[in-house]
């Protein structure tokens, strides 16, 4: 069965993909800054391989700028690590949302199967009923008439003890995938 997303799904996955189009964002600063640090550390060992290693105020601006891309890249990994958390998160609330949604629209019409069943087999009840009171009237008359009356009257009544059982335990499925405590039964292809 087919559920139509809600405006609550909607909402859950517009979140989403806000997120995840924050996180892809994010993701490329967080390249820019990898790049950034492996530019300021080649520079910082090009200047101890080859330059004046006595210059302790180019080390010191060569370390301060390894510091900053790094301290960078560090912040924005982090940042993307709690995104994706986030985006963690908000998938399975949205697979949560659509499957209690699901759960409710089969619940439902579970529910509307054991009552179209119920007033289906009280009206065939009715019917047999009838029909066997109408041939054991005429049982003087034709004694295997009257016979097929009381069969339909036994009939009647095996038809009444399945109502018992089949309306009740379809109601009682509805129930139990609603709370989730059953499958979500699917129909054969």
């Amino acid at each position: 069965m087919a559920v139509r997303k809600t405006t609550t799904i909607e909402k859950l996955e517009t979140a989403l993909v806000a997120l995840r189009s924050r996180h892809s964002a994010l993701n490329e600063r967080k390249a820019e800054a990898q790049s950034a640090l492996d530019q300021a550390r080649a520079d910082q060992q090009k200047f101890l391989l080859e330059s004046d290693i006595s210059n302790d105020r180019a080390i010191a601006k060569l370390e301060n700028a390894v510091d900053a891309a790094t301290l960078r890249l560090s912040g924005l990994s982090d940042a993307c690590a709690a995104l994706a958390a986030q985006i963690a998160d908000a998938e399975q609330e949205v697979a949560t949302e659509a499957e209690r949604e699901e759960r409710n629209a089969v619940a439902k019409d579970i529910t509307a199967t054991a009552g179209a069943i119920q007033e289906e087999l009280e009206s065939l009840l009715r019917e047999i009923r009838s029909f066997g009171e109408s041939l054991v009237a005429v049982d003087h008359l034709a004694f295997d008439v009257g016979q097929g009356g009381r069969f339909l009257k036994r009939v009647a009544g095996e038809i009444e003890v399945a109502l018992g059982v089949a309306v009740p335990q379809l109601r009682g499925l509805a129930a139990a995938v609603e709370r989730g405590e059953a499958r979500i039964p699917r129909r054969p292809a």
